[in-house]
């Protein structure tokens, strides 16, 4: 019997925050962080882009009825079954679109998920590859960049086998990305890969694909370091 064919890695992009912070400063869609416009492309068209020029099917997770710019490629839509659940909940409806989405075309479940949010309008193409060539060297479960001091869950590449582990942890209340993740490298050492500022520099030299935009100051940020300090196309500026 002739096993099916498995697409290796799928990009999942997380689209469904709230945008809390920046709907204080200017209310309304545009106040939205997917919707915020950079070198002509909202985020979310520009992080769909350079996650798909990798892997080719990329999942856009979104809050229910959320308004979305129309999207270039091969991208499909799901719609957040926990709404103001968190990216860990996204995470697991990304990865569990994928799997279903494989098995109804007669595949076997994708290898590799590559995971961001659509606030990282910077993230460079170098880093996706990066991190999915770490993944598939290393066979970790999850690799994930250690940033600052920081974990950054929201641009890393997860195994979709790990989706039950995500789903079991959700079902005890918690939330959290990062404590999963000190659970899983507590029992299970190795399944956990980090990936060091050290190695990062060589996709990326000043970590720009981490710079997430949270309020009207960072849009600000990422605008001058786009536009190489001019104030470019930004609508805010950062309060004083």
């Amino acid at each position: 019997m002739t096993m099916p064919t498995q697409r290796e890695t799928i990009g999942i992009v997380l689209a469904g925050g709230e945008s809390r912070r920046m709907q204080a400063v200017a209310a309304g869609a545009a106040a939205r962080k997917e919707l915020l416009m950079l070198a002509g492309q909202t985020f979310l068209e520009r992080v769909v882009a350079i996650v798909a020029a990798e892997v080719g099917q990329v999942i856009v997770v979104a809050a229910p009825n959320q308004p979305l710019p129309a999207l270039a490629g091969s991208v499909q839509v799901v719609r957040d079954s926990l709404p103001g659940s968190g990216p860990l909940a996204g995470i697991a409806d990304g990865l569990r679109a994928a799997t279903a989405a494989a098995l109804a075309g007669g595949q076997a479940p994708p290898e590799l998920a590559f995971v961001t949010a659509c606030d990282v309008p910077l993230l460079r193409r170098e880093v996706v590859r990066l991190l999915i060539d770490r993944a598939r060297l290393s066979q970790a479960a999850w690799t994930v960049p250690l940033v600052d001091g920081h974990r950054q869950v929201l641009v890393s590449a997860v195994r979709p086998a790990l989706l039950g582990r995500i789903e079991a942890w959700l079902a005890t209340g918690r939330r959290d990305p990062r404590g999963l993740l000190a659970q899983m490298e507590a029992e299970h050492p190795g399944t956990l890969e980090l990936v060091t500022e050290a190695d990062l520099v060589v996709a990326d030299p000043a970590l720009e694909s981490f710079l997430d935009v949270d309020t009207s100051a960072d849009y600000d940020r990422v605008c001058r370091q786009l536009t190489y300090g001019k104030h470019g196309e930004c609508p805010y500026t950062p309060p004083s």
